[in-house]
């Protein structure tokens, strides 16, 4: 069946047609004229309305990399319905290089925002009205904080049945269980009923490369998996299936000092072993040895070696086949390893 029109910010998107639009968003000091770029792919053949976002702390770049890497894709060439794509919804905390706002609220905190509300609630507002009201399904891409890695994992309320049956489908190596904060967008999304999967991968301000490919190979999954694409041939489908992480853990220091360790992301730890030595930068007081609270895996690391007392150094996820868990996780290393050096061999 044909696709019909959508009309995007007084714009009429017709079947077959690729857009460029700059949403107007409330200015700052000197008028300087502030926008939302948006991208939107409308197919010739009827299909549901996918909405993707990056930067919702605008010093996350992974996400706008996928994005941009998923406009080239010769995949997109075949759709079914409309995609709609967000590179940079913070786009303030991007000129910046900050997660927050001018104003320093957190935006993932404010949504649905107000007409007359805050600064960031205007801009919450304003791309609920306009560009999510559009949507039928919703990926978020996010990374860790700045000098925080994050393993590649999706995090998804298990409330909403549609939305963890795109999160299975995503194929990342974690999923998490995520509990929608008030005035969170995953909350709003859950409100109006629209599946919304989160996917967290790297850090801010760096490029992962295993994070961006991970993040587009989940992203056409998801668009495969409610037809907006075509199936792949089965023998070329993905094998692994994620893992469901019981609960995450963060092991924060006790003491100022210097990080001293070589644990890395996707790493399987037992209850007693040490995660890292926190060291007096001075050499005068005493060393602080940090061990594993349980058997676990490290699913995010801090990687600044000076870190302040009460600050998080790893973050654990623990599951309930724990040793199962961790072989899968190493099995997905190897093959997602593989299959970069096949892509690259080809490209």
């Amino acid at each position: 069946m044909r696709n019909s029109n959508i009309q995007i910010c007084n714009e009429i998107i017709h079947p077959g047609e690729f857009l460029s639009l700059a949403l107007p968003l409330p200015e700052l000091f000197g008028c300087a004229p502030m926008y939302l770029p948006i991208k939107i792919l409308q197919g010739k053949q009827s299909g549901p309305c996918l909405l993707i976002i990056a930067a919702m702390h605008g010093n996350e770049l992974n996400g706008t990399e996928i994005i941009n890497r998923l406009l080239k894709n010769k995949a997109v060439q075949k759709l079914h319905g409309t995609l709609i794509l967000i590179p940079v919804i913070n786009v303030y905390g991007l000129i910046n290089r900050l997660s927050t706002l001018p104003s320093t609220f957190d935006l993932e905190k404010s949504f649905p925002g107000s007409e007359n509300g805050t600064h960031t609630g205007r801009i919450a507002h304003i791309f609920c009205k306009e560009i999510f009201s559009k949507a039928d399904y919703c990926i978020d891409l996010q990374t860790g904080f700045f000098n925080h890695s994050n393993f590649p994992s999706i995090h998804v309320d298990f409330d909403d049945l549609n939305a963890k049956e795109l999160a299975e489908a995503y194929n990342s190596p974690v999923i998490t269980r995520l509990k929608p904060e008030k005035g969170t967008l995953a909350a709003y999304a859950f409100e109006n009923k629209i599946p919304y999967i989160l996917y967290k991968a790297g850090e801010a301000l760096r490029f992962d490369e295993v994070a961006i490919r991970s993040g587009l190979r989940g992203v056409l999954n998801v668009m495969r998996k409610i037809k907006m694409l075509p199936l792949r041939n089965p023998q070329k489908s993905a094998v692994l299936k994620s893992f469901i992480a019981d609960k995450n853990i963060w092991v924060r220091s006790s003491m100022s000092g210097i990080n001293h360790s070589t644990l890395k992301l996707g790493q399987y730890v037992k209850a007693g072993d040490v995660l890292c030595e926190i060291k007096d930068p001075f050499g005068v007081g005493d060393d602080l040895t940090i061990e594993a609270p349980e058997d676990s895996i490290i699913v995010g690391k801090n990687n600044i070696p000076l870190v302040y007392e009460g600050e998080g150094v790893f973050q654990l996820g623990v599951f309930s086949k724990m040793q199962q868990a961790a072989s899968h996780l190493e099995e997905w290393k190897e093959k997602t390893v593989e299959q970069f050096n096949e892509e690259r061999s080809n490209s």
